[in-house]
Protein backbone atom coordinates (compact mmCIF):
# COMPACT_ATOMS: atom_id res chain seq x y z
CA UNK A 1 0.00 0.00 0.00
CA UNK A 2 1.44 3.37 -1.05
CA UNK A 3 0.24 6.41 0.89
CA UNK A 4 0.21 9.88 -0.66
CA UNK A 5 -0.09 13.06 1.40
CA UNK A 6 -1.47 15.81 -0.84
CA UNK A 7 -1.54 19.51 -0.01
CA UNK A 8 -1.07 22.78 -1.86
CA UNK A 9 1.71 24.13 0.35
CA UNK A 10 4.24 22.34 2.57
CA UNK A 11 6.67 25.26 2.87
CA UNK A 12 7.47 26.83 6.23
CA UNK A 13 5.22 29.73 5.26
CA UNK A 14 2.24 27.36 5.30
CA UNK A 15 2.23 27.39 9.12
CA UNK A 16 1.01 24.43 11.16
CA UNK A 17 0.22 22.12 8.25
CA UNK A 18 3.90 21.56 7.45
CA UNK A 19 5.09 19.98 10.73
CA UNK A 20 1.96 17.85 11.04
CA UNK A 21 2.22 16.42 7.51
CA UNK A 22 5.98 15.91 7.65
CA UNK A 23 5.94 14.07 10.95
CA UNK A 24 2.97 11.95 9.82
CA UNK A 25 4.81 11.02 6.64
CA UNK A 26 7.92 10.12 8.63
CA UNK A 27 5.97 7.53 10.62
CA UNK A 28 5.14 5.46 7.51
CA UNK A 29 8.00 4.41 5.23
CA UNK A 30 5.74 3.86 2.22
CA UNK A 31 4.41 7.43 2.02
CA UNK A 32 5.11 10.40 -0.24
CA UNK A 33 4.19 14.09 -0.04
CA UNK A 34 2.83 15.77 -3.19
CA UNK A 35 2.48 19.55 -3.25
CA UNK A 36 2.64 22.70 -5.36
CA UNK A 37 4.76 24.71 -2.87
CA UNK A 38 7.78 23.55 -0.87
CA UNK A 39 11.08 24.91 0.46
CA UNK A 40 14.37 24.37 -1.36
CA UNK A 41 15.68 22.03 1.32
CA UNK A 42 12.63 19.73 1.05
CA UNK A 43 14.50 17.21 -1.08
CA UNK A 44 12.21 14.20 -0.62
CA UNK A 45 8.97 16.00 -1.48
CA UNK A 46 7.51 16.05 -5.00
CA UNK A 47 6.33 19.49 -6.10
CA UNK A 48 4.47 20.54 -9.24
CA UNK A 49 4.19 23.79 -11.15
CA UNK A 50 1.07 25.87 -10.60
CA UNK A 51 -0.61 29.13 -11.57
CA UNK A 52 -3.26 31.51 -10.30
CA UNK A 53 -4.65 32.14 -6.79
CA UNK A 54 -6.19 28.64 -6.70
CA UNK A 55 -2.71 27.16 -7.36
CA UNK A 56 -4.07 25.19 -10.31
CA UNK A 57 -1.62 22.49 -11.39
CA UNK A 58 -2.00 20.57 -14.63
CA UNK A 59 1.18 18.62 -13.84
CA UNK A 60 -0.18 17.44 -10.47
CA UNK A 61 -3.38 16.29 -12.18
CA UNK A 62 -1.40 14.28 -14.73
CA UNK A 63 0.75 12.69 -12.02
CA UNK A 64 -2.21 11.72 -9.84
CA UNK A 65 -3.72 9.84 -12.78
CA UNK A 66 -0.58 7.69 -13.04
CA UNK A 67 -0.68 6.49 -9.42
CA UNK A 68 -1.56 2.85 -8.71
CA UNK A 69 -5.23 2.58 -7.78
CA UNK A 70 -4.32 0.37 -4.81
CA UNK A 71 -2.86 3.44 -3.11
CA UNK A 72 -4.43 5.72 -0.50
CA UNK A 73 -4.76 9.50 -0.79
CA UNK A 74 -4.55 11.61 2.37
CA UNK A 75 -5.64 15.17 1.58
CA UNK A 76 -4.51 17.99 3.87
CA UNK A 77 -6.47 21.25 3.68
CA UNK A 78 -9.61 22.01 1.70
CA UNK A 79 -9.53 25.24 -0.27
CA UNK A 80 -7.13 24.71 -3.18
CA UNK A 81 -6.91 22.87 -6.49
CA UNK A 82 -4.59 20.18 -5.08
CA UNK A 83 -7.27 18.83 -2.72
CA UNK A 84 -10.11 19.25 -5.21
CA UNK A 85 -8.43 17.45 -8.10
CA UNK A 86 -7.09 14.70 -5.82
CA UNK A 87 -10.60 14.03 -4.52
CA UNK A 88 -12.10 14.01 -8.03
CA UNK A 89 -9.45 11.62 -9.36
CA UNK A 90 -9.75 9.37 -6.30
CA UNK A 91 -13.51 9.09 -6.84
CA UNK A 92 -13.15 8.41 -10.57
CA UNK A 93 -10.44 5.77 -10.06
CA UNK A 94 -11.93 4.29 -6.87
CA UNK A 95 -8.90 5.20 -4.77
CA UNK A 96 -9.84 5.45 -1.08
CA UNK A 97 -9.12 8.85 0.40
CA UNK A 98 -9.22 10.69 3.71
CA UNK A 99 -9.34 14.45 4.31
CA UNK A 100 -7.77 16.36 7.19
CA UNK A 101 -9.08 19.95 7.04
CA UNK A 102 -6.58 21.13 9.70
CA UNK A 103 -9.21 23.39 11.27
CA UNK A 104 -10.02 25.16 7.99
CA UNK A 105 -13.76 24.76 8.61
CA UNK A 106 -13.58 26.23 12.11
CA UNK A 107 -15.98 29.18 12.75
CA UNK A 108 -13.29 31.82 13.41
CA UNK A 109 -11.78 31.30 9.96
CA UNK A 110 -15.14 31.98 8.27
CA UNK A 111 -15.06 35.65 9.25
CA UNK A 112 -13.31 36.50 5.98
CA UNK A 113 -14.65 35.45 2.58
CA UNK A 114 -17.75 33.89 4.13
CA UNK A 115 -19.94 33.88 0.99
CA UNK A 116 -17.19 32.54 -1.26
CA UNK A 117 -16.36 29.77 1.22
CA UNK A 118 -20.02 28.78 1.55
CA UNK A 119 -20.37 28.43 -2.21
CA UNK A 120 -17.14 26.45 -2.38
CA UNK A 121 -18.21 24.18 0.47
CA UNK A 122 -21.56 23.52 -1.21
CA UNK A 123 -19.76 22.46 -4.38
CA UNK A 124 -17.39 20.13 -2.53
CA UNK A 125 -20.05 18.68 -0.24
CA UNK A 126 -22.13 17.53 -3.20
CA UNK A 127 -19.38 16.48 -5.59
CA UNK A 128 -16.17 15.46 -3.86
CA UNK A 129 -15.35 15.81 -0.20
CA UNK A 130 -18.51 14.11 1.05
CA UNK A 131 -17.35 10.96 -0.77
CA UNK A 132 -14.19 10.62 1.31
CA UNK A 133 -13.83 7.36 3.21
CA UNK A 134 -13.13 9.39 6.34
CA UNK A 135 -12.87 12.96 7.49
CA UNK A 136 -10.18 13.40 10.11
CA UNK A 137 -10.74 15.80 13.00
CA UNK A 138 -7.83 16.79 15.23
CA UNK A 139 -10.00 17.81 18.19
CA UNK A 140 -13.42 16.77 19.54
CA UNK A 141 -14.70 20.30 18.78
CA UNK A 142 -13.59 20.04 15.16
CA UNK A 143 -15.28 16.63 14.95
CA UNK A 144 -18.62 18.21 15.90
CA UNK A 145 -18.19 20.87 13.20
CA UNK A 146 -17.37 18.30 10.52
CA UNK A 147 -20.29 16.07 11.49
CA UNK A 148 -22.64 19.00 10.91
CA UNK A 149 -21.09 19.91 7.55
CA UNK A 150 -20.73 16.31 6.33
CA UNK A 151 -23.46 14.29 8.07
CA UNK A 152 -23.09 11.23 5.81
CA UNK A 153 -19.30 10.87 6.13
CA UNK A 154 -17.60 9.10 9.02
CA UNK A 155 -15.49 11.48 11.10
CA UNK A 156 -12.49 10.10 13.01
CA UNK A 157 -10.76 12.09 15.76
CA UNK A 158 -6.99 11.67 16.26
CA UNK A 159 -4.96 14.53 17.79
CA UNK A 160 -1.74 15.98 16.45
CA UNK A 161 1.21 14.07 17.86
CA UNK A 162 4.89 14.60 18.55
CA UNK A 163 7.96 12.41 18.94
CA UNK A 164 9.23 11.87 22.49
CA UNK A 165 12.54 13.69 22.99
CA UNK A 166 14.92 14.12 25.89
CA UNK A 167 14.80 17.44 27.67
CA UNK A 168 17.89 19.52 26.92
CA UNK A 169 19.80 21.35 29.67
CA UNK A 170 18.25 24.65 30.71
CA UNK A 171 20.31 27.81 30.84
CA UNK A 172 18.44 30.23 33.04
CA UNK A 173 18.37 33.62 31.28
CA UNK A 174 19.47 36.82 32.97
CA UNK A 175 15.92 38.11 32.64
CA UNK A 176 13.01 35.65 32.61
CA UNK A 177 10.87 35.78 29.51
CA UNK A 178 7.48 34.77 28.21
CA UNK A 179 7.75 33.27 24.73
CA UNK A 180 5.51 33.23 21.68
CA UNK A 181 6.83 31.25 18.72
CA UNK A 182 5.07 30.59 15.45
CA UNK A 183 3.40 32.21 12.48
CA UNK A 184 2.61 35.83 13.35
CA UNK A 185 -1.00 36.02 12.16
CA UNK A 186 -4.08 37.74 13.66
CA UNK A 187 -5.62 34.36 14.57
CA UNK A 188 -2.68 33.66 16.91
CA UNK A 189 -3.69 36.41 19.36
CA UNK A 190 -0.23 38.01 19.48
CA UNK A 191 -1.65 41.52 19.33
CA UNK A 192 -3.69 40.85 22.47
CA UNK A 193 -0.61 39.34 24.12
CA UNK A 194 1.39 42.50 23.47
CA UNK A 195 -1.44 44.74 24.65
CA UNK A 196 -1.80 42.76 27.88
CA UNK A 197 1.95 42.62 28.50
CA UNK A 198 2.28 46.39 28.05
CA UNK A 199 -0.17 46.95 30.93
CA UNK A 200 2.00 44.82 33.26
CA UNK A 201 4.68 47.46 33.59
CA UNK A 202 5.88 46.23 36.98
CA UNK A 203 6.80 42.76 35.67
CA UNK A 204 10.55 42.27 35.44
CA UNK A 205 10.07 39.98 32.44
CA UNK A 206 10.69 40.18 28.72
CA UNK A 207 8.24 39.10 26.03
CA UNK A 208 10.05 37.31 23.19
CA UNK A 209 8.21 36.89 19.88
CA UNK A 210 9.81 34.49 17.40
CA UNK A 211 8.35 34.16 13.94
CA UNK A 212 8.93 34.96 10.27
CA UNK A 213 8.42 38.41 8.83
CA UNK A 214 4.91 39.34 7.76
CA UNK A 215 2.76 42.42 7.32
CA UNK A 216 1.04 41.68 10.63
CA UNK A 217 4.40 41.37 12.40
CA UNK A 218 5.32 44.84 11.15
CA UNK A 219 2.10 46.18 12.66
CA UNK A 220 2.88 44.49 15.98
CA UNK A 221 6.41 45.88 16.06
CA UNK A 222 4.93 49.35 15.73
CA UNK A 223 2.50 48.56 18.57
CA UNK A 224 5.35 47.39 20.81
CA UNK A 225 7.75 50.16 19.84
CA UNK A 226 7.73 52.03 23.17
CA UNK A 227 8.22 48.93 25.38
CA UNK A 228 11.84 47.80 25.36
CA UNK A 229 10.93 44.56 27.15
CA UNK A 230 9.26 43.24 23.96
CA UNK A 231 11.73 41.55 21.60
CA UNK A 232 11.09 40.39 18.01
CA UNK A 233 13.80 37.90 17.07
CA UNK A 234 12.65 36.51 13.73
CA UNK A 235 12.27 32.86 12.73
CA UNK A 236 14.16 30.31 14.86
CA UNK A 237 14.76 26.65 13.91
CA UNK A 238 16.45 23.47 15.05
CA UNK A 239 18.40 23.30 18.30
CA UNK A 240 18.09 27.06 18.85
CA UNK A 241 14.32 26.68 18.85
CA UNK A 242 14.50 23.94 21.48
CA UNK A 243 16.77 26.12 23.59
CA UNK A 244 14.36 29.02 23.26
CA UNK A 245 11.49 26.82 24.49
CA UNK A 246 13.54 25.30 27.29
CA UNK A 247 14.90 28.55 28.66
CA UNK A 248 11.57 30.38 28.59
CA UNK A 249 9.79 30.89 31.90
CA UNK A 250 6.47 30.12 30.17
CA UNK A 251 5.34 29.58 26.60
CA UNK A 252 2.25 31.61 25.64
CA UNK A 253 -0.04 30.88 22.65
CA UNK A 254 -3.29 32.89 23.04
CA UNK A 255 -4.86 31.69 19.77
CA UNK A 256 -8.44 32.46 18.81
CA UNK A 257 -8.66 29.23 16.83
CA UNK A 258 -6.25 26.30 16.55
CA UNK A 259 -6.21 22.54 16.13
CA UNK A 260 -3.71 21.38 18.76
CA UNK A 261 -0.92 23.71 17.66
CA UNK A 262 2.38 21.86 17.45
CA UNK A 263 4.18 24.71 19.23
CA UNK A 264 2.26 23.93 22.42
CA UNK A 265 3.40 20.32 22.25
CA UNK A 266 6.99 21.25 21.37
CA UNK A 267 7.24 23.62 24.34
CA UNK A 268 5.74 21.04 26.71
CA UNK A 269 8.16 18.40 25.41
CA UNK A 270 11.00 20.66 26.59
CA UNK A 271 9.50 20.77 30.08
CA UNK A 272 8.24 24.34 29.77
CA UNK A 273 4.81 25.33 31.17
CA UNK A 274 2.33 26.51 28.54
CA UNK A 275 -0.42 29.12 28.68
CA UNK A 276 -2.83 28.64 25.80
CA UNK A 277 -6.55 28.77 25.06
CA UNK A 278 -9.49 26.37 25.16
CA UNK A 279 -9.88 27.23 21.47
CA UNK A 280 -6.67 25.32 20.64
CA UNK A 281 -8.59 22.08 21.09
CA UNK A 282 -6.37 20.65 23.80
CA UNK A 283 -7.89 18.31 26.35
CA UNK A 284 -9.37 20.19 29.31
CA UNK A 285 -7.02 18.23 31.60
CA UNK A 286 -4.13 20.28 30.17
CA UNK A 287 -5.09 22.98 32.67
CA UNK A 288 -4.83 20.55 35.59
CA UNK A 289 -1.45 19.15 34.60
CA UNK A 290 0.97 22.03 34.77
CA UNK A 291 -0.48 24.16 31.98
CA UNK A 292 -2.98 27.01 32.03
CA UNK A 293 -6.03 27.08 29.74
CA UNK A 294 -7.92 30.34 29.21
CA UNK A 295 -10.33 31.95 26.80
CA UNK A 296 -8.65 34.42 24.40
CA UNK A 297 -9.87 37.38 26.42
CA UNK A 298 -7.76 40.30 27.67
CA UNK A 299 -8.45 39.89 31.39
CA UNK A 300 -8.05 36.10 31.38
CA UNK A 301 -4.69 36.36 29.64
CA UNK A 302 -3.58 39.07 32.05
CA UNK A 303 -4.49 36.93 35.06
CA UNK A 304 -2.61 33.95 33.61
CA UNK A 305 0.56 35.95 32.95
CA UNK A 306 0.52 37.37 36.46
CA UNK A 307 -0.02 33.90 37.94
CA UNK A 308 2.84 32.38 35.94
CA UNK A 309 5.17 35.28 36.78
CA UNK A 310 4.87 34.38 40.47
CA UNK A 311 6.23 30.85 40.00
CA UNK A 312 9.70 30.38 41.42
CA UNK A 313 12.19 28.07 39.70
CA UNK A 314 10.97 25.01 41.59
CA UNK A 315 7.30 25.66 40.80
CA UNK A 316 8.10 26.30 37.15
CA UNK A 317 10.07 23.06 36.96
CA UNK A 318 7.29 21.10 38.66
CA UNK A 319 4.62 22.46 36.30
CA UNK A 320 6.82 21.90 33.26
CA UNK A 321 7.58 18.28 34.15
CA UNK A 322 3.95 17.58 34.95
CA UNK A 323 2.82 19.02 31.61
CA UNK A 324 5.50 17.10 29.70
CA UNK A 325 4.33 13.81 31.23
CA UNK A 326 0.70 14.57 30.43
CA UNK A 327 1.55 15.52 26.87
CA UNK A 328 3.51 12.28 26.35
CA UNK A 329 0.54 10.25 27.64
CA UNK A 330 -1.94 11.97 25.32
CA UNK A 331 -0.09 13.48 22.35
CA UNK A 332 2.99 11.35 21.64
CA UNK A 333 3.41 9.17 18.55
CA UNK A 334 3.88 6.20 20.86
CA UNK A 335 0.20 6.55 21.75
CA UNK A 336 -1.21 7.83 18.45
CA UNK A 337 0.65 5.90 15.73
CA UNK A 338 -1.39 2.70 16.33
CA UNK A 339 -4.55 4.75 15.70
CA UNK A 340 -3.26 5.86 12.30
CA UNK A 341 -2.10 2.34 11.42
CA UNK A 342 -5.57 0.97 12.13
CA UNK A 343 -7.21 3.77 10.14
CA UNK A 344 -5.02 3.36 7.05
CA UNK A 345 -5.34 -0.44 7.18
CA UNK A 346 -9.13 -0.11 7.22
CA UNK A 347 -8.87 1.82 3.92
CA UNK A 348 -6.95 -0.85 2.02
CA UNK A 349 -8.76 -2.33 -0.91
CA UNK A 350 -9.80 -5.93 -0.45
CA UNK A 351 -8.25 -7.88 -3.31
Amino acid sequence: MQLYHITEDISRASGGVRPVVKVLQSQFYNSQILTTEKDRDDLNILSFSHKGPWLYSKDLKIYLNTIDSNSIFHLHGVWMHAQYIAAKIAIAREIPFIITPHGMFEPWLWKSGKLKKKLYLKLFTSSAFAKARYLHAITPEEKKTLQILFPKTEVICIPNAIEIEDVIDRKKPIRPYFLFLGRVHPVKGVQMLIEVFKTLKSLDFDLVIAGPESEHRNELEALAFNDKRIKFIGEIRGLKKKELYRNAHTFVAPSYSEVVGMVNLEAAMMGTPVITTFQTGLLKEWGNNGGILINPIFNELKTALVEASKWNDQQRKLNGNKLRNFMIQEYSWKVNKPKWEALYNSMKKKI
